[in-house]
């Protein structure tokens, strides 16, 4: 049923406008939040992103319009914060991968709405991820060292702080969050996960 609720969501475009709206609406109301529930995070993410390009299509367009205007800045910015945490990272011998990704334009929207502020005040509009390898019985020290790399750079926002590791999430999620203030006075979060958690 998820399944064909996205292909219909992603061929939507040649229906009527109410149809459309209907649609969406409840694909927002009830098909994302279980497609999150069972741990489909990448379809859960395009549905909302869909459902909100129906719903609400004027703020859809204008986010995805900014994030679009600011996606070389961006992927610039991640290189560069990346380049400082892999210098520290490789001195300590360790195996991982970084990547970098923005965050979906459902997630900045609800940000928007929840804090009540511009898209310019959006402090975390992208996600570092080190996913590093490790024996099981080592994963949480590796955890912490590599968390203690990251703030030894930046300075950690202490309210932010998630530790899914020492409990995991009731979905099996493992994975440690922070968020910390990076390069030119922007928040970043970065999250740091074994790739045993990466694959769960």
């Amino acid at each position: 049923k998820i399944a064909d609720r996205l292909h219909n969501m992603q061929t939507m475009d040649s229906m009527r406008p109410d149809k459309q709206v209907k649609i969406a609406s409840e694909t927002l109301y009830i098909y994302a939040p279980l497609a999150h529930r069972i741990g489909l995070y990448n379809i859960k993410t395009e549905l909302e992103d869909l459902g909100l390009k129906y719903t609400e299509p004027d703020v859809y367009n204008d986010i995805a319009r900014k994030m679009k205007e600011t996606k070389e800045e961006q992927d610039k910015y991640i290189a560069d914060f990346t380049q400082v945490v892999r210098e520290s990272l490789d001195k300590e011998m360790l195996d991982y991968d970084i990547k970098g990704r923005p965050k979906s334009i459902f997630s900045i929207r609800r940000k928007m709405n929840n804090q009540n502020i511009p898209f310019e005040e959006v402090y975390d509009k992208f996600a570092i991820r080190i996913i590093y390898k490790s024996a099981q019985e080592n994963e949480k020290f590796i955890a912490w060292k590599i968390y203690s790399i990251v703030t030894d750079h930046f300075r950690p926002n202490p309210t932010r702080l998630r530790d899914w590791i020492s409990s995991p999430k009731s979905t099996g999620y493992e994975a440690l969050h922070i968020t910390v203030m990076g390069l030119r006075g922007r928040w970043v979060e970065v999250q740091i996960r074994s790739d045993r958690m990466n694959e769960i």
